[in-house]
Order: structure tokens, then C-alpha cells, then sequence
């Protein structure tokens, strides 16, 4: 992406990316929205589940000395009650705030999906 004014990037639990303000999209074959394979082990059946993704501000990508805040973190199935006894895969989407000008670059960084069993 390339922005001249700040903006955003969404990119939704299924795949699909969306902007705001002024930044523009380039074609990125590689972009997508993070999956994870989530189990259980017998202990777990039927038992309720609690999925926590990072608060605003707590998750940043990084390039360089440059750096992005990701936002609004969502996950599809969005209520999943337990994990199934084959298991499922649970989808991530979010938002990348872009800054005005912001530095070109190979923007990476890692953030936690938790899964607590009630």
C-alpha cells in the first residue's frame, strides 16, 4: 500500500482487504488474514470456550525503525461456543492504521490468539 494522507488497511477474517483515507492498495498476492488451528484434547469436551485477541495499541508491525499499530482485531467463526471434537480453524482479521507518508517497507511483527476453556 501507498499513502500519502494517513489511513487504514482492513483485512477481514475471510481474506478480503478494504481501505479508508488515503492510502491505496497495490496488488499483494501474499496478503490474507491469519489462521489458526485450534484442537482440543479429551479433557476439554464440551466444554465453553473464551477467544482474546490483543486490545488497540498493544500490537505493532515493524520495519526498520518504522512501525505500524494494528487494531480491531476480529475472528470468524466470531462465537464458537466449544471446539468441536475434530477441532476448527479460527480466521483473523484487523485493522493497520497507516500514518501520513508512512516509511516503505517489509512491515512484520506476531501477536497472541488465546483460547480459554470455562
Amino acid at each position: 500500500s501507498v499513502a500519502g494522507s494517513a489511513g487504514a488497511i482492513t483485512i477481514s477474517p475471510t481474506g478480503l482487504r478494504s481501505r479508508a483515507g488515503g492510502v491505496v492498495l497495490l496488488n499483494s498476492p501474499s496478503t490474507g488474514q491469519a489462521m489458526f488451528s485450534i484442537g482440543r484434547s479429551g479433557g476439554e469436551e464440551g466444554k465453553a470456550i473464551v477467544i482474546s485477541l490483543p486490545p488497540n495499541g498493544s500490537t505493532l508491525l515493524s520495519s526498520g525503525s518504522a512501525s505500524m499499530a494494528v487494531n480491531a482485531f476480529v475472528h470468524e467463526p466470531a462465537s464458537l461456543v466449544s471446539i468441536p471434537a475434530g477441532g476448527t480453524t479460527l480466521s483473523v482479521g484487523a485493522t493497520l492504521v497507516v500514518a501520513p507518508d508512512q516509511a516503505p517497507g517489509n512491515y512484520t511483527g506476531t501477536f497472541s490468539l488465546i483460547v480459554n476453556y470455562q
